[in-house]
């Protein structure tokens, strides 16, 4: 029979102590949960979960770069809180309290996990930030009335709730009695009594231990659980394979912000109540078509060495043009931008030199219009055409970013070959289905 779930904490907020009490509470109401619900925390099958855990940790990234206000790489209390006042006016934190900073510096204070003792107080880089996220997360599931940002997120978020509860989970594997840390000794027994501990052992070895035991006091608590996870899921080792940064998409410094375009895209969609529909696209394809054969002239005037290819020199003398033509102010054209989303339009990896053929152009194009729909430092696009009044040239670049979404409902960056099967059974257009086939 389910244990009972442990009386309610009375703790306070205002000391660390007791922040830390009330977090050690809400793990134990995380454990009773699972016992109600016959359920046992696996982390095997956490593992076959990590593809889901690692979208919504990048899209965690994104919003960490969208609160770097200054771009120094952490994020301060101060701008946590003018991120949650921001979640707050969307209707993100109904029936909770309203936002109290010192909470906020607490909260950030003990997510400072690896941190020196000297810059303790100065911020939160990515992977402490998770942390943040995390310990908002079950705070808030312990008290429905308390603003934090980790609650914030989980409002109306399935997908973002599934994998911080899979997180949770992924903890109560090891700490199996809740008490708010594990020893070696309780990950060997995790060990012993898995029928699986292979699997597990891959990702949670014994040499991981000591990468876990941030404190080095023999004990693994929450925080360092998820800070070490959060490692794990991301699949970011300290020595990149490839030593190409131009060939790697996570060092792009812009790969944030795509991503929080496209969730901030799909925010839109829906608030327009337009939703994304790939069958309605296809009917708008003679349209999409015509924005695309401008697209093809630029390309082509530019094209100035007639390679069939337009060359990040090229690119530079094009936006030069465009910026300074028919503008009363002189605008200063950020090449570090420019590079940015060539880099990231360049399918092939052909590098600068080459250049970008024109289908490679026309997602050069679409990355732009996506920055800039953000608001965000974006370069001006390419086509010289194209302005905030051109409602031909807007309307195909939202119908290609919705057919994006059609497939990656959650705009998280990416889709898998599964997600498109499920998007073509759900599609009930002949017409549409037959566009979408496995080829």
């Amino acid at each position: 029979m389910p244990a009972r779930p442990p009386p309610a904490r009375q703790g306070t907020y205002s000391t660390a102590s007791g922040l830390k009490e009330h977090i050690i509470h809400a793990l134990e109401l995380a454990k009773s949960d699972l016992e109600a619900k016959h359920q046992k925390a696996n982390f095997v099958r956490i593992i076959m979960r990590f593809p889901q855990i690692r979208s919504v940790f990048d899209r965690l990234k994104a919003i960490h770069a969208k609160c770097d206000v200054n771009g120094d790489g952490s994020i301060s209390a101060e701008e946590v809180t003018a991120a949650m006042a921001e979640l707050m006016n969307d209707g993100r934190a109904k029936g909770r309290a309203s936002i109290k900073l010192d909470f906020v510096k607490r909260s950030l204070s003990i997510s400072e996990v690896d941190e020196a003792e000297e810059t303790k107080g100065e911020g939160l880089d990515v992977k402490q930030f998770i942390v943040m996220c995390a310990i908002g997360f079950i705070l808030a599931e312990e008290n429905k009335e308390l603003s934090t940002f980790g609650g914030m997120l989980a409002s109306g978020d399935d997908a973002y709730r599934r994998a911080m509860t899979d997180v949770v989970t992924a903890y109560l594997s090891f700490d199996r009695e809740g008490k708010g840390y594990f020893t070696a000794d309780d990950f060997q027994g995790f060990m012993a009594a898995s029928k699986r501990a292979d699997a597990a052992r891959n990702v949670f070895s014994d040499e991981r231990f000591a990468e876990l035991d941030v404190s080095g006091d023999g004990k693994v608590d929450f925080e360092e659980f998820v800070y070490a996870f959060s490692k794990w899921v991301s699949d970011e080792d300290e020595e990149e394979d490839d030593e190409d940064p131009y060939l790697s998409r996570k060092a792009n410094p812009l790969t944030p912000r795509v991503l929080l375009a496209l969730q901030l895209s799909k925010t839109k969609l829906e608030k327009n109540e337009k939703g994304v529909n790939f069958t309605r696209i296809i009917m708008r394809f003679p349209k999409i078509h015509k924005v695309f054969d401008r697209l093809r002239s630029i390309h082509a005037k530019y094209d100035t060495d007639n390679s069939g290819k337009i060359e990040l020199s090229e690119l530079y003398d094009a936006m030069n043009e465009i910026m300074t033509a028919g503008d009363d102010e002189t605008t200063v054209m950020d090449k570090s931008q420019i590079e940015s989303i060539f880099m990231l339009s360049d399918l092939d990896h052909h590098g600068a030199q080459e250049g970008l053929d024109v289908k490679e152009f026309i997602v050069f194009c679409a990355v732009g219009f996506i920055l800039a729909e953000a608001g965000g430092k974006s370069a001006k696009l390419i086509t010289g055409e194209v302005s905030e009044n051109d409602k031909e040239y807007r309307d195909a670049m939202m119908d290609i970013v919705g057919a994006y979404l059609t497939f990656d409902k959650e705009g998280k960056g990416y889709f898998t070959s599964d997600e498109m099967h499920n998007t073509v059974q759900s599609v009930g257009k002949k017409d549409a289905g037959n566009l979408l086939t496995p080829e």
